[in-house]
């Protein structure tokens, strides 16, 4: 009767409610007299959201095709920045998760070393690090480039003060680029 309240019915009870048998043993103690027969909206609504499991999908833009739809955070592109062997003063970025987005190795190595001149290699069986899955492949850049290839990458040219990185075709979200500086490496000055 009360306008707030939404009457919980046994399938929605169940859902919202409903103990695992891995909780239960856990909290065989503090056993719950029973369920609620009513609940407020709000409260309805923030159970229901803290139930629900995290998940993702890449959408293709022009036209916004489906392209992968999963459950849990979307794969990172791994953006790693190390000294070169033998100096410390130079540095190598490796790049890492991009075909997960579409992006082809190969075309993304060609255009990054022309927008930043730099060189690159594309690596598909990389000695001495993580094996990579089949049809993947790490790109390893000359050079900080950690910034710059966020900047292109996410499509925002504020990212980055380098020219090479405006105009770019690219529109990954920020939250999935993740960035790595390893030990010794310093975190570039923002101008």
């Amino acid at each position: 009767s009360n306008r707030g309240n939404i009457l919980v019915n046994g399938p929605l009870c169940d859902a919202l409610y409903r103990v695992s048998k891995k909780d239960k043993k856990q909290s065989a103690s503090d056993h719950d007299s029973g369920y609620p027969t009513s609940v407020k909206r709000k409260d309805l609504i923030e159970r229901w959201m803290d139930r629900m499991d995290n998940g993702h999908a890449l959408v293709e833009m022009p036209g916004s095709k489906i392209l992968h739809l999963g459950r849990g955070e979307a794969n990172p592109v791994s953006i790693e920045v190390e000294f070169r062997q033998g100096n410390k003063k130079k540095f190598l970025t490796r790049v890492r998760g991009m075909e997960e987005y579409g992006i082809d190795a190969e075309s993304l190595s060609t255009e990054v070393s022309n927008r930043f001149a730099c060189s690159s290699t594309v690596e598909t069986n990389p000695v001495g690090r993580a094996a990579l899955k089949r049809g993947r492949a790490e790109l390893v850049f000359q050079g900080h480039l950690s910034e710059e290839l966020t900047a292109l990458l996410t499509g925002d040219e504020k990212l980055s003060s380098h020219g090479g990185a405006k105009g770019s075709d690219y529109c990954l979200p920020k939250n999935v680029i993740k960035v790595t500086l390893r030990k010794g490496v310093p975190a570039r000055k923002k101008r």
